[in-house]
């Protein structure tokens, strides 16, 4: 299979090898989504990270961590968040037949409950978090990683299980709900990591096919996930013009 421009669609894999994961960047399904979050979430962190730096300067703070090291820890933590939501986003293209994001392709048309999606429910904020606090360290900002950061954790957290959750309710039913009750969010435990290990799969021997839902179901998510960017970046802004104003000469 050539690396770009694939002539046919990936043979399903219930638990495909990481290298098939990173390759399944060459399809649109895959790809298409990875760039929303990143056009969408690198400028809002960067816009984020930066005014959270001139918080600290007003504050009289210093950086924490002086160039180049900041530097490369930084980058380093962003190259490894990009890898990791590469792969599991890959893993759920291929394990659930579609694409990860429900409001680029519809999502994905099968119950993915193997390999991490075994230990918790959204891995891909875990790399999602990781890129983030790079670029609070890059920016060297304590007010970004002390305050925005918990804040960008918090607004993902509820647009998954209020916005994204929701919508695979809709898609597979009590499969979904049985799949929530075992497999933890964010935070993954004993037996979901052996489950993991152990390739097996957290509440189905086939994976639940999914049900329509309409186009409108997947606008909504999106149209929420945007004004709730929105709003954090119009409020980090907010907190640094009220710094400016009251700090003094």
């Amino acid at each position: 299979m050539p690396w770009y421009r694939p002539t046919q669609a990936p043979a399903f894999q219930r638990q495909p090898p990481a290298a098939a994961c990173l390759r399944a960047l060459a399809y649109p399904e895959l790809y298409r989504n990875f760039m929303v979050h990143l056009f969408v979430m690198a400028p809002a962190g960067t816009a984020m990270a930066f005014v959270g730096s001139r918080i600290d300067r007003v504050s009289g703070w210093g950086p924490l961590l002086g160039w180049p090291l900041a530097g490369i820890i930084g980058g380093l933590c962003i190259a490894l968040g990009g890898v990791w939501v590469w792969y599991v986003y890959g893993y759920l293209f291929l394990s659930g037949r579609g694409s990860p994001g429900s409001h680029v392709d519809g999502g994905p048309t099968i119950l993915v409950d193997t390999g991490p999606y075994a230990a918790i429910r959204h891995p891909s904020v875990l790399g999602k978090l990781l890129g983030v606090a790079g670029l609070g360290v890059m920016f060297g900002s304590t007010t970004f990683l002390l305050v925005f950061l918990p804040l960008l954790l918090l607004y993902s957290l509820l647009t998954n299980r209020f916005l994204q959750e929701r919508y695979c309710d809709q898609r597979f039913g009590d499969a979904y709900q049985r799949y929530r009750e075992r497999v933890p969010m964010l935070l993954p435990r004993p037996a979901g990591l052996r489950r993991w290990l152990a390739g097996e799969g957290a509440v189905s021997g086939q994976g639940p096919r999914a049900r329509g839902t309409s186009p409108r179901a997947a606008f909504l998510e999106l149209r929420w996930y945007l004004v709730g960017l929105g709003c954090l970046i119009a409020l980090s802004a907010l907190a640094l013009a009220l710094m400016v104003m009251f700090a003094g000469p």
